[in-house]
């Protein structure tokens, strides 16, 4: 009898935590002009967006911040210029739930540099600063444009990072 209340609790806590991760991927393949436009986004307030030209004229890709009272959510999306107008139709390849950062930290995309090249797909989770370089960065992430899925970087060395909001006095 042990055993069986032990498997149902198990199978319950499995279960409990599929729906979650269903409920984060529920957004992908969702397209978009506003994020406001998508039901389960509209209680998120917009950080920060930016473009992925890669090696193309026109971008590609694009990496959307967004946030609430308890958690950052970035959209990897892929991007096609509508032929009736110049206003960009977005797709939803990718999310990445990050919960309430520390005080002392915040999300920058596009400002790291990967063995001395600026790279606009990483994503990190860096210590405030007063200085231009970021002493400490907590974790990176790469919206990786191949593959379409925001992967996890384990190896932090080569990667620098730099304060978009440094002014020199």
């Amino acid at each position: 009898m042990n055993k069986l209340l032990v498997v149902i609790a198990l199978l319950t806590i499995i279960a409990c935590g599929n729906s979650e991760h269903e409920s984060q991927h529920s957004l992908i393949g969702k397209e978009f002009k506003s994020f406001s436009e998508i039901a389960e986004l509209q209680k998120f307030s917009k950080v920060s967006d930016t473009v992925v030209y890669g090696t193309y004229v026109d971008p590609k890709h694009s990496i959307l911040h967004l946030n609430n009272d308890t958690q950052n959510l970035i959209l990897f999306n892929s991007v096609a210029i509508e032929s009736s107008n110049t206003k960009r139709l977005l797709k939803v390849l990718d999310t990445l739930a990050i919960p309430d950062l520390k005080n002392t930290e915040f999300i920058t995309i596009g400002y790291c540099q990967l063995n001395q090249n600026m790279d606009e797909n990483l994503i990190a989770i860096v210590t405030k600063t007063d200085s231009m370089n970021i002493q400490r960065i907590t974790k990176v992430w790469r919206a990786n444009t191949t593959t379409n899925a925001i992967e996890v970087v384990n190896n932090l060395n080569g990667i620098n990072c730099f304060n978009e909001f440094f002014v020199e006095n």
